[in-house]
Formats: C-alpha cells, structure tokens, sequence
C-alpha cells in the first residue's frame, strides 16, 4: 500500500494537468499513488493522463459525469489506500520535497494529526513567476482553538489553501468526513472545521511549498458567488455547532460579515434552540431525538 494518496480533481483543465502531475510524481518520497478523477472533462485531460499513465504505474485514473469538485474528491477518498491524503487541484503545484518535509513531522505520531505549510501564488502561464494580489499573511493559528481561527478568520485574517495540508487518511476513513456537494465553494473551509473539530494534533512547516496558480476562470475570481456560497456553509455549521457557545457566536459573527442579517424569526429559533441545549440533559435530548427520528422513519413508510 502506499504512504500517501494524492488525490486530483481535473474538469478540462489539460493545459495546466501536466505541471500538477510533474509535481506530484516528482516529490523527492516515492512512495504515492497519485489518483485523478476526471469530472466529466470534455478537452484532451483522457489523453493527457494516459501518457503519464503509460510511463508511471502509480497514476490511477478514474472517471465520472460532471458533478462537481467536491464528488470527485470524494471519489478520490474513497478509492484511496494510502496512510495520508495529499489534495491537490488540477492547475496547482506542490514543491519536491513538501511531502518529504511533512511526513518528517507526522512520522510516528498515533493520534490524529495534520501538517500544513505557507503558500504562494504564481502567474497563470508559468509557475516560476510569482504573482500578486490582496494576500493574507502567512497562515498562522493565533487563538486558543485552530478550530477559532479557521472560523473566524477565515478570508479576513487567514487563507490556507487546501494543498498546503496533508492529512492523516482516518479523518475521512475512519471518521467519516467527506466533502459536502451541496455546497458550490467553501466546501474546503465547511470539511476544515468538521477536521478541526476533532482538536487534532497540527504541525505547521513555515517554507512555501503549495502553489497557488491565479487564473481569470478560477472559482476564487467571481465575488458573488463566493459571498453566496459561503453564506450557505455558515449556516449548515450554525447548525452543527449549535451546542457550542463559542462556535455559535464566532459563526454568528462570520454571517454578519456576509452582510446577511437573520429574521427576527430565525433570532428567535435560535434563542429558544440554546435555551433548550442549556436547559434540558444531553441524555434526554438524545431520547427525544432518537424518538423523533422513529415517528419520522414510520410516517415516511406510510
């Protein structure tokens, strides 16, 4: 088995395809299988991964209908085999020695754990040439929880993008965490915050070994859309953090700053769902929930 999946989603992204695979079957540790799921492509990426498939066995191909990043990735996760999850996207590059320079941290240690590295951004044309734009600093946890940061300073004070991280595999093997592909962008922050949750073991290397390609048809280029999109994973974690005060109040806070205020309807619900949490014992909560969920499953079957 290998030590490290490095998982690719690819829709019609041939011209930039072959610099992402030269970097990641060129890392200075052998031991990877390098998984790309083509969403649908509809350019030459088939023709361009058969000639990497034909000089080098550890590229694995895998196809499906266009559904998006977030289910290719997902697809990736679960054809994996190795002990960590390298992301990376089919127009970014990683160094040749940021896996090697990762797993010296990682190596040995037993409870879940994570390494993360700083970034740069490069030209579209040519990934030796950096390029510029509103940046962050380099990424930093700076209050108590890295689970705080990552939801309150996301996009104001902090960016990681998601190849600087690499993972241990039993967050989404064992734990079950996926990508939500419901989600059209900020499916990377939503997946952070349910890792984060778990208080893992993080490790940082302070060298830029993720780049981060700037092109006009990137996601990160339409505003609106962004806006939208992250408004909508706030509110799925309003709603799976609603037990934690703190998470409640930096998620609140982090809605705020999409400008979206909620209804004097919705203060209200929340209001009453934090009495309810503070009021009623978790083992009664769990009863009744468990006992909604029957009537809902017998109703349903009628």
């Amino acid at each position: 088995m290998p030590l490290i999946s490095i998982v690719i989603p690819a829709y019609n992204r041939a011209h930039f395809l072959p610099e992402t695979l030269e970097s990641a079957l060129g890392q200075s540790i052998s031991d990877i299988e390098c998984i790309v799921v083509d969403d649908g492509s509809t350019d030459d990426t088939f023709a361009v991964l058969e000639r990497f498939r034909e000089r080098d066995p550890r590229v694995r191909y895998l196809r499906q209908n266009n559904r998006g990043p977030s289910a290719a990735r997902n697809y990736g996760l679960a054809e994996s085999r190795g002990r960590y999850i390298q992301f990376l996207d089919s127009d970014d590059i990683i160094a040749q020695d940021k896996l090697a320079r990762q797993m010296e941290q990682l190596d040995g240690i037993e409870e879940l754990a994570l390494s993360y590295c700083d970034y740069r951004y490069c030209a579209h044309d040519d990934v030796h040439k950096s390029a510029t734009r509103d940046t962050f600093p380099p990424p930093r946890f700076i209050t108590q929880k890295p689970l705080w940061d990552i939801a309150s300073r996301w996009e104001t004070g902090l960016s990681i993008p998601m190849h600087c991280f690499l993972f241990d595999a039993r967050f989404f093997r064992d734990q079950g965490i996926q990508f939500d592909e419901n989600l059209s962008d900020h499916e990377d922050w939503d997946c952070w915050l349910r890792i984060f949750a778990l208080e893992p073991t993080v490790l940082h290397v302070p060298a830029e070994l993720a780049i981060y390609r700037l092109h006009s048809d990137a996601i990160t280029v339409n505003h609106v859309k962004l806006k939208l999109g992250f408004t909508k994973a706030i509110r799925k974690q309003q709603r799976f953090f609603r037990r934690d005060a703190m998470m409640s109040k930096i998620l609140a806070i982090k809605l705020s700053e999409q400008g979206v205020r909620p209804s004097r309807r919705r203060m209200i619900f929340d209001a009453l769902c934090r009495i309810y949490a503070k009021s009623i014992p978790w083992p009664i909560q769990r009863m009744v929930f468990k006992a909604r969920q029957i009537y809902t499953d017998r109703f349903n079957r009628r």
